[in-house]
């Protein structure tokens, strides 16, 4: 709906989506300058001969005008299943030429996750502009021995993030690859996804800690649970996985914010179900949880509940398109997401249909003011009134 007479605010906002025309599964990219009321679309933001899938976006904006955002696209191939990234330098108008994130330092990056890879979030240091891209896979053997897994029929038990520096004014981007966490392959983190987040240092050019948080069923093989990790010297390194629920049953979707050093908002998807289906009408409802110092080895978390009661019943399929092939639950589809508005808070959203199976299906906001605040100083009258972000 528009909304004309919101007056233009100073940030642009954006919106991929993959597109059928003009070139079908490329990335389409949407920005608005007047908070929805008008859009610009570039229609061919990214393209790639093998298609695309799974695009993320992140933003640096620029502190003297929009149309010097830097804007970054990451997806996966359909063929060799490359992490790829588009990078634009004049706020989404124009895209440079993809690279793959794989041919970067780490040779070993490149053969586990040859035609075998989960893209899961790409976000951008906010004092510095360097980028970040995180995505899961599983290892050679099991390609050889299975084929490509864009299907996801074997184990994904690594956890990957590559770094670079800030885009080129050409739009390349150069990339050092980095192991976050190997559970073996009799563990899975393919309960999707893996997820980033980089904090606020708070000092120009001074780079934040990197969080990354992955489901994967480490304590048994049907205990799916929320892991959690950190990196402060730019993803080259990454503190043991700790675990971040202090309840039992299933944890899928994780998805994380971060605000000022080592302050961390989560949400994720839950069920007490250990073996959650359609036939046991198993219940699921959304978590919040925050830490505030996820920057040490051993950081405390405080989690509650963001639904009002029950949000899903029944499975949740999370191998993507192939779940028609499987007859699994995609129902919620893959859309879970939190930021930090103004005031410090945690907004939420989520995809929401109740407790009726296969019923109507709808997005539901969430804002959570009852823990501390995610941005130290912030005011907090300005919580839960958006626009989200400082």
């Amino acid at each position: 709906m528009p909304i004309s007479g919101c007056t233009p605010g100073a940030h642009r906002f954006y919106v991929s989506s993959i597109e059928q025309l003009p070139l079908l599964l490329q990335v389409k990219l949407a920005f608005s300058d007047d908070r929805g009321d008008t859009w610009t679309i570039n229609d061919i933001a990214a393209v790639n001969p093998s298609f695309i899938d799974r695009p993320w976006i992140a933003v640096f904006p620029s502190k003297f005008s929009a149309n010097q955002d830097q804007v970054y696209v990451a997806y996966h191939d359909f063929t060799a299943s490359q992490i790829n990234v588009a990078a634009s330098n004049d706020g989404g108008k124009t895209f440079g030429l993809s690279v793959d994130v794989l041919l970067g330092t780490n040779g070993i990056a490149f053969a586990n996750s040859f035609c075998n890879t989960v893209p899961s979030d790409i976000e951008v240091d906010p004092e510095t502009g360097e980028v970040y891209v995180q995505w899961i896979t599983a290892d050679p053997v099991a390609n050889v021995g299975q084929g490509c897994n864009i299907s996801q029929i074997q184990n994904f038990h690594q956890v990957w993030v590559a770094h670079s520096p800030p885009a080129t004014p050409a739009g390349i981007t150069v990339w050092d690859d980095h192991m976050v966490f190997d559970g073996g392959p009799s563990t899975n983190t393919d309960k999707i996804f893996a997820t980033l987040a980089v904090d606020d240092s708070g000092a120009p050019g001074v780079g934040g800690n990197i969080y990354s948080v992955f489901p994967d069923n480490l304590v048994a093989a049907d205990h799916f649970d929320i892991w959690f990790t950190h990196s402060s010297d730019k993803a080259g390194t990454w503190s043991p996985p700790v675990q971040v629920n202090n309840d039992k049953g299933t944890h899928y979707f994780p998805w994380i914010a971060a605000g000022s050093t080592g302050r961390v908002d989560f949400i994720w998807l839950n069920s007490p179900d250990l073996t959650p289906n359609d036939a046991a009408l198993s219940p699921w409802f959304v978590t919040f949880a925050q830490t505030i110092n996820g920057n040490t080895a051993t950081p405390k978390f405080t989690q509650t509940s963001a639904s009002s009661g029950v949000m899903h019943v029944g499975g949740i399929c999370t191998n993507g398109i192939f779940c028609s092939v499987s007859g699994g639950n995609r129902d919620l589809a893959d859309s879970i997401s939190i930021v930090i508005d103004r005031g410090g808070s945690a907004a939420l959203a989520w995809t929401d249909q109740g407790t009726v199976l296969h019923g109507p299906t709808h997005i539901t906001y969430g804002c959570v003011k009852a823990q501390q605040s995610a941005i130290v100083g912030a005011n907090p009258g300005l919580s839960c009134k958006g626009p989200a972000g400082p």
